[in-house]
């Protein structure tokens, strides 16, 4: 095991070294939604495909209202949505719907009288057989020519883009019906310890609730993972062995909690370090941060593994800061360089933050917004316990405060946010 700590951007860089991204496959659209493309993609449709009516109107010739208004003219036939083009008879309009084609390509200068500009009442009507124009706006012919938005062949959406909803709709209107993305990964996450019982259960002596599990569990599934495998173990190297055996066999990553320190029943350090564990390669060491400093990484039969602390505070912090970029990395996004290179915004400070030790401390925080600006409050009083897990609720950032220098213990100013001052949070939803 390690003892020289190594740097939250060292571990970082570490734990992506491990991964590789997956491979690409062919999704429909609507299944794609939330996954990562691969290749660029090409509209196989313009945007409009057709010219249409912007508005819901009466289709007329812009020769037919030459001179100055108001002009009465016969109205030939309606043109709803969904409906064909019609050819629009000489001095004579036809009524048309909003999305409603105009016809292709235009062969002279039409334009869409709004209906407000007519005499003729909103809504729902039997056609009218004549319709008084009242004015023209020459300068606008409320057509939505094709393809003005996007022609065919020209690029929807670049390689690396995230198909959220937007882009979901782009690619569905420009026709295209299969593009490469990269799959969402298969995650297993195992926690271990005699003295943790299933959620739900009544703790008998000496033991507590596992909410490691159903935590990472949920934090996946906010990270947009949907295969996630959740197992516990007892402290039993063979047991632990065995899960970890067919979790590597199932999943793209695997991901413990507990079990990484130096306690006599520390069992997944037990196992993963085994020097006679094949394709096996491990590191278990200190990281600079509080909490989260005990951490392992290695490969586990060719498989990534990620061993987090076993105090649920620590998990949760080290969740944020380390797998929520290996998850991106894993899912076809970019690497990220730091676990800070991320959105932060500026609060002020609720409380006076507590006074970092030798490593930087993470404080998570609960942000108020109902105020003119965000106001960020450690989630303890102390702002410090990596076990105070009840004290998570409701918390959405994080604070990360440099460590101080030795010579502070006799200085009276400290770089710690006092109440009231500003302070960069990094965002967690």
């Amino acid at each position: 095991m390690t003892t020289t700590p190594r740097s939250m951007t060292e571990h970082l860089t570490a734990l992506q070294a491990l991964v590789p991204q997956l491979q690409p496959q062919q999704f429909t659209p609507v299944r794609a939604a939330g996954l990562v493309l691969a290749e660029d993609a090409r509209a196989e449709l313009p945007v409009p495909p057709f010219s249409n009516s912007a508005v819901d109107g009466f289709l007329v010739r812009a020769g037919d209202l030459s001179g100055t208004g108001p002009w009465e003219l016969p109205v030939a036939g309606d043109v709803p949505a969904g409906a064909e083009a019609l050819a629009l008879p000489a001095e004579s309009v036809l009524r048309i719907m909003t999305g409603a084609p105009v016809g292709e390509p235009p062969a002279v200068d039409l334009r869409v009288v709004p209906v407000e500009s007519s005499d003729i009442p909103r809504g729902p009507a039997p056609l009218p057989s004549r319709v008084l124009i009242a004015a023209g706006d020459h300068n606008r012919s409320h057509i939505r020519r094709r393809g003005e938005d996007t022609a065919a062949g020209e690029v929807v959406a670049t390689a690396g883009s995230l198909i959220d909803p937007g882009t979901l709709a782009a690619l569905i209107s420009t026709g295209i019906g299969e593009i490469s993305a990269y799959p969402r990964p298969r995650v297993t996450v195992i926690s271990s310890g005699d003295e943790l019982v299933a959620a739900g259960e009544i703790p008998g002596p000496g033991q507590l609730p596992d909410s490691n599990l159903p935590m990472v569990a949920a934090l996946l599934r906010a990270a947009g993972i949907t295969e996630i495998s959740t197992r516990h173990v007892a402290d039993s190297a063979a047991q632990f062995r065995f899960q970890l055996d067919q979790a590597s066999q199932d999943s793209d990553l695997v991901i413990t909690t507990g079990g990484v320190s130096a306690g006599a029943f520390d069992v997944v350090r037990e196992v993963a370090e085994d020097p006679s564990a094949e394709d096996s390669e491990m590191w278990f060491g200190p990281v600079d941060m509080q909490p989260g400093k005990p951490q392992g990484l290695g490969l586990w039969r060719g498989t990534p593994l990620v061993c987090l602390p076993g105090n649920p505070v620590a998990v949760f912090v080290s969740f944020h800061l380390f797998l929520t970029p290996l998850l991106q990395l894993l899912a076809g996004h970019s690497p990220q360089s730091d676990p800070l290179d991320r959105p932060m915004i500026q609060a002020r400070a609720g409380a006076t933050f507590p006074m970092p030790g030798s490593r930087p401390l993470v404080v998570p925080v609960r942000l108020d917004w109902s105020r003119s600006e965000a106001v960020a409050t450690p989630f303890t009083p102390g702002g410090k316990g990596s076990h105070r897990v009840a004290s998570l609720a409701g918390v959405n950032g994080l604070v990360v405060l440099a460590p101080q220098p030795p010579e502070a213990a006799v200085t009276p100013e400290f770089p710690v946010p006092q109440a009231g001052e500003p302070i960069q949070v990094l965002l967690l939803r």
